[in-house]
């Protein structure tokens, strides 16, 4: 049995775990998140590759901690935004907007995260990175923080929506909010795929036509 007392434990387990997420980190700037491998990340970390099992799952795992660096300035912004007063459709289009300039920014890192394998589970891995990294965890209103927490862009998506139940001028009511909810996310994913596929388009011009057709699906003018 091992003399180490717990505390060092598993402060040794946070540092380690700090140092193969950095290295992710590093390996996405540096080679994009398509290259990223368990090998090529334990060689940077300095360590065996089977000691990164024993702290993460699997490469996918590592590699949406990793991508919770991408969100850096978004969060930012986010935490300003935050402040501003603005009716519900203000706020919406206003992150919204923010979202889109971060995400098509970094396509692929982003479809990863939103589409890919842990994408329906997404709060455990948020909360295990402020875990790690407490110091860059944002503070948020309550509902931010619940949108920013999401569990899946469904969620983040339709947090976003419901305020505008109900109000006048637009066509978000009870009985279509879920259906117009996953006109969005639909159509988000599709935007971002393209940009995936054709990294040459302008992320401005991404951002744009997500809004417009945010704005026709809502009846936001």
């Amino acid at each position: 049995m091992s003399n180490t007392p717990i505390n060092s434990r598993e402060d040794n387990r946070l540092k380690t775990a700090r140092v193969f997420v950095r290295a992710t980190q590093n390996l996405i700037d540096a080679e994009g998140i398509t290259n990223v491998s368990i090998r090529k990340i334990a060689k940077s970390a300095s360590f065996h590759n089977s000691t990164i099992y024993l702290h993460f799952r699997d490469l996918e795992e590592l590699v949406l901690l990793a991508s919770l660096n991408f969100f850096t300035d978004y969060k930012k912004e986010l935490a300003e935004k935050s402040k501003m007063p603005g009716t519900p459709k203000d706020r919406f289009l206003s992150i919204w907007e923010l979202f889109g300039k971060t995400v098509f920014s970094h396509p692929q890192v982003f479809y990863n995260f939103f589409f890919g394998k842990y994408s329906k589970n997404l709060t455990p891995i948020i909360t295990q990175y402020y875990e790690l990294f407490p110091d860059e965890k944002p503070i948020y209103p309550k509902e931010i923080e619940e949108m920013y927490y999401g569990n899946n862009i469904d969620d983040r998506s339709y947090m976003l929506l419901s305020p505008l139940i109900g109000t006048e001028g637009l066509r978000i009511n009870d009985e279509n909010v879920f259906l117009v909810n996953q006109i969005i996310v639909a159509c988000f994913k599709q935007i971002l795929a393209d940009q995936c596929e054709n990294p040459d388009t302008d992320p401005i011009a991404s951002n744009h036509l997500l809004l417009m057709i945010l704005k026709y699906v809502t009846g936001i003018e």
